[in-house]
């Protein structure tokens, strides 16, 4: 069952949520100070742009992107075990609104403290939404298939 619709989905739900581990999620611009400083959040931190540095780590999105992202892969491989599958996705979607979860609190909190404006929206904080759509029509399929093989056993 590993050549099935649902590995797609799976592979193409963690390449998505993997991508965004590492691209810009939203652009912020401070009223604090200086004018004209603006910045980018990524998972994992705020950097500066114009020093291209971390400023402040954000190890919360990060954690939760990557577990976002190692799920489905392991997912993929456990095409025997159906019922693993299901729980291993919902434990997927459960992270990737935690992800988002995180995201909010830390953009809250640096926000409040720094006085930070919403800037943008980058092509990263899009990404895990895409992710979780996929997750679910893996879901779907899986639960597609443990119904067709319940079915035939019935019939033996």
């Amino acid at each position: 069952m590993i050549q099935r619709i649902q590995t797609v989905y799976l592979l193409v739900a963690a390449l998505l949520i993997g991508i965004s581990t590492f691209i810009p999620l939203v652009g912020i611009e401070s009223d604090m100070g200086k004018a004209g400083i603006s910045g980018i959040i990524y998972a994992m931190g705020i950097g500066d742009i114009d020093h291209g540095a971390i400023q402040h780590p954000t190890w919360g999105v990060f954690v939760f992107a990557v577990i976002s992202t190692i799920l489905p892969l392991v997912n993929i491989f456990l095409y025997k075990k159906r019922k693993m599958q299901i729980k291993i996705g919902i434990t997927t979607i459960i992270s990737i609104i935690l992800f988002y979860i995180t995201f909010a609190t830390y953009f809250i909190v640096y926000s409040s403290k720094y006085s930070f404006l919403f800037d943008n929206i980058q092509a990263g904080i899009t990404f895990p939404i895409m992710s979780l759509a996929f997750n679910i029509m893996a879901i779907q399929k899986i639960k597609k298939d443990e119904k067709l093989v319940k079915s035939l056993d019935r019939i033996r």
